[in-house]
C-alpha cells in the first residue's frame, strides 16, 4: 500500500555521544540514511532534513528552519514544507525501524486524529510517529516559548497511543556501544 503522506528522515542532530554522524553508520552493510529512506519507500514524498545538505546526497534534502538542537526543529520544518496531511517523523537514532511499523501507524489515524504515536516502555516516541500537518501553529507556539519537547507537544494533543511492547526495531541507538550491539544484533539475525 502507498501512504499518501510524507516521511521525514531527521539528519540534524549533532550525535555528540556518538562522534560521528549517525546517518553515515553502516549496519548490515548499508548507511542508516539509505536503509531508513529504503523503509520509508511506501510513503509518496520522502525528504532527509538536517542542518546542511551531506556532499553527494542524492535524495531530497530540506535545510532546517532554525538552528536549535531538538527533534522539534526537523518536525517544524517539515510540517511547513509538507503538501500532505500525514508526515512522518524519523530519527537517525532509529536504525532498525521498519515498514510494518509505520503501517499501524497509519492504519491507527482518524480524522479526528492529529498525532499518532508509539509508546515503548512507557515512553512516548515522537521520533517516529506520523503528525498532522494542522498541528504547525502549536508546534511554532512552543518553539516560541522554547518548549522543544515532543513530550510536552504529545500531550497538548491527545495523540492516539500505540503501545510496542519491547520492541527491537525501536532500538535507540545514541552512542558507540550501542552500535557495536546493534551490528551485533543484525548479524545474528541475517
Amino acid at each position: 500500500t502507498m501512504f499518501k503522506g510524507s516521511a521525514f528522515i531527521l539528519i540534524g542532530g549533532k550525535s555528540e555521544r556518538f562522534n560521528s554522524p549517525k546517518w553515515k553508520a553502516v549496519i548490515g552493510g548499508d548507511s542508516v540514511l539509505n536503509r531508513l529512506w529504503n523503509v520509508c519507500s511506501n510513503f509518496e514524498n520522502r525528504f532527509v532534513v538536517g542542518k546542511e545538505k551531506p556532499e553527494n546526497l542524492n535524495k531530497l534534502f530540506i535545510h532546517d528552519e532554525f538552528g536549535l538542537q531538538a527533534p522539534i526543529n526537523g518536525l517544524y520544518t517539515a510540517l511547513k514544507h509538507t503538501e500532505t496531511d500525514w508526515n512522518l517523523l524519523l530519527s537517525c537514532d532509529l536504525p532498525l525501524m521498519d515498514a510494518n511499523v509505520f503501517k499501524v501507524l497509519w492504519d491507527a489515524k482518524t480524522n479526528k486524529s492529529n498525532l499518532v504515536i508509539p509508546i515503548i516502555n512507557d515512553r512516548f516516541q515522537g521520533t517516529c510517529a506520523l503528525y498532522h500537518k494542522c498541528i504547525l501553529p502549536l508546534v511554532e507556539s512552543a518553539i516560541d516559548r522554547s518548549e522543544y519537547s515532543l513530550f510536552s507537544l504529545a500531550n497538548k494533543v491527545s495523540p492516539i497511543k500505540i503501545n510496542f511492547i519491547n520492541d527491537n526495531r525501536f532500538w535507540n541507538m545514541n552512542t558507540k556501544k550501542d552500535y557495536k550491539q546493534i551490528i551485533k544484533y543484525v548479524s545474528k539475525q541475517n
